[in-house]
């Protein structure tokens, strides 16, 4: 693997689910974000009870192909992201669901008005299980909102993922200035494009990298650009 932009939250995989359509986007997806700065995309498809999991592991193979014929510093791995159901931890221990690049790291989602109990308990039961768990774009839950929240979950073991382009906008936008302040805080992990497409929700990240470089501390944004998803990547040398 090397130097540069991991991204920890992506759907290229084509026809799999609400992302990339066609093997062409897909690579036109993977081309935007080799522009960008990304060197490593973890793909992460979003878990269906049905799921044919020998042909997702294929399509993350040839993705990876796409992505060395662009450079031969380009990657790619395979994840999912979850939206949490009770038994979650039992399908994991099963080998069901896809954790992020093999490792015990897990990206999960909730329902946006998941109250902040059931996510607490997910979290516990996920961490008691002795899985990582990363919470997939945490601005997006209303029960988050709460600082004292999210500092709570930070302490117990979790890990915040929040989506670059949420940094983009008007300093007078609400839902801006609270991501922007939750950087500044700290209690992000890891930033992620959660690109779909190439017309739209797109893995371009330029003016949030912006804002990063000129607001934030350069080792602080290392760790959440690159170096914490490092030890996903390295969990299991």
């Amino acid at each position: 693997m090397g130097n540069g932009i991991i991204d920890i939250h992506s759907h290229i995989l084509p026809g799999v689910d609400d992302g990339a359509v066609s093997w062409e986007e897909c690579r036109q997806m993977l081309e935007m974000a080799y522009a960008q700065g990304i060197r490593t995309i973890i793909a992460t498809p979003h878990y269906c009870v049905h799921q044919d999991m020998d042909a997702i592991r294929m399509k993350a193979e040839q993705a990876a192909q796409e992505a060395a014929r662009i450079a031969a510093d380009f990657q790619v791995y395979l994840g999912q992201e979850v939206l949490y159901f009770e038994s979650m931890t039992e399908h994991l221990k099963e080998g069901k669901i896809f954790t992020m690049a093999g490792s015990r790291y897990v990206l999960a989602e909730f329902m946006t008005d998941a109250a902040y109990k059931v996510i607490y308990q997910a979290v516990r039961k996920l961490l008691m299980a002795g899985y990582h768990p990363i919470i997939a774009h945490v601005e997006r839950y209303i029960a988050l909102r709460k600082e004292e929240y999210l500092q709570e979950l930070v302490k117990i073991g979790c890990h915040l993922q929040m989506n670059y382009c949420s940094l983009e906008g008007n300093v007078w936008d609400a839902r801006v200035r609270w991501c922007r302040k939750q950087v500044q805080s700290g209690l992000i992990y890891a930033m992620g494009t959660d690109a779909h497409h190439v017309s739209y929700r797109t893995p371009v990240i330029a003016k949030s990298l912006r804002w990063l470089n000129h607001h934030i501390e350069a080792e602080y944004v290392a760790n959440m650009t690159e170096k914490h998803a490092q030890k996903i990547l390295f969990a299991n040398l």
